[in-house]
């Protein structure tokens, strides 16, 4: 084979890859930007998530990607800080009017229990940990307290 065969082969290799990435780089943009189910929250107190405490204010929540609609990330907007939520999806119905967050409240303390986009017909539900369902049963009064995306 010539030189100038194989330069003009490694050309068309190089312009096909190019092409292929650009392809996929558009069809990513895409698709983030049509699955995006981000809504913002003002939690008016301090809540407890996986044996963490986080404080009232206000948080952003989506998917971390739609492969995966049980992931989600909640993200405080004061600090920035970030946390990754594994959720179990289940059946609501009728698509939601507006985002919400529903909580557990165990005497003085508030535990995230599920969250709902608006526009969703399932909720996603955090697991309960052992320590909560300990700390629930010792305390008769337990009422679920729902905040609303504005």
């Amino acid at each position: 084979m010539k030189y100038t065969d194989l330069k003009f082969a490694n050309c068309l290799k190089m312009a096909v890859l190019t092409m292929v990435l650009i392809g996929a780089g558009a069809l990513a943009n895409d698709v983030r930007a049509q699955t995006a189910r981000v809504f913002k929250i003002e939690v008016p107190f301090d809540f407890v998530i996986k044996h963490q405490t986080y404080e009232a204010g206000t948080y952003r929540i989506g998917r971390l990607s739609e492969s995966n609609p049980d992931m989600l990330i909640l993200k405080n907007a004061a600090d920035k800080k970030s946390l990754i939520l594994q959720t179990v999806r289940l059946s609501s119905g009728a698509p939601a009017a507006f985002s919400k967050l529903s909580f557990r409240r165990y005497g003085e303390m508030y535990f995230l229990d599920s969250i709902r986009a608006s526009g969703e017909t399932y909720e996603s539900r955090l697991p309960t940990a052992k320590s909560d369902r300990r700390l629930g049963m010792s305390v008769e009064l337990r009422e679920i307290v729902s905040t609303t995306a504005k």
